[in-house]
Formats: C-alpha cells, structure tokens, sequence
C-alpha cells in the first residue's frame, strides 16, 4: 500500500476515534504534508521520534524567543542558558511524547505497519 492511502486509512481511524482534528492532525504535520513530505500522523509515530521531534523543535523555539525577550539582558552564562534550553526541551519532549502514547493505547489504535 503506498503511503498516502496508508495516510488517508489512519486519518479515517483516528477521526472515528472523536478526537478532534487538531490532535491528530496538528498544524505543523499539515504544513509538512503540504510539501511532500511523507510523515506520519504524530499518534503512529514511534516514541523515540516523536521525543527526539518534539524536543529538538520546541528547545530551538523557546530558547530562541527567550534569548531575544530575556536572557541577552541578564548575562547568563552560555552553559546556564543552554542547561535551560536542554531541560525544557527534555521535558516538553516527554510530556509530548507520553500524551502520544496514553492516547494511542487509549483509543487502541495500531501500529502504523497494520493500518
């Protein structure tokens, strides 16, 4: 089965599921569809990949917007600041990475090789 079919099966399971739109088709997978890009629906994706994504993403984020509003004016040290940046990526990853998961045994969905 190509992936796009693969794609609209798992949509069709997840939206049967009542969840809403936006947790299992979040706006930054749309936009990554919209560019060819052949990702999974976050629910289908495995627990290293959606920590390692979600770390890396929100880290990069959230110290850069901190950098700008805050910390360029307190002079903290390079290694405080990139401890702060480390520690909430980690912890937003896992939060992020434990909702996926609880939700994908909640509504027993199945792995993304069986969909």
């Amino acid at each position: 089965m190509d992936f796009e079919a693969k794609k609209q099966r798992a949509l069709n399971l997840l939206a049967k599921t009542g969840m809403w739109k936006s947790t299992y088709a979040p706006l930054y997978v749309n936009l990554l569809w919209r560019f060819n890009f052949r990702c999974r629906p976050p629910h289908f994706v495995p627990f290293y990949m959606t920590f390692l994504n979600f770390s890396l993403y929100f880290g990069v984020l959230w110290g850069g917007i901190m950098w700008f509003l805050q910390w360029r004016h307190d002079g903290d040290s390079a290694e405080g600041i990139l401890l702060k940046i480390l520690s909430a990526g980690v912890t937003f990853g896992l939060i992020m990475t434990m909702y996926y998961a609880l939700s994908r045994w909640y509504y027993r969905l199945p792995a993304w090789e069986d969909v």
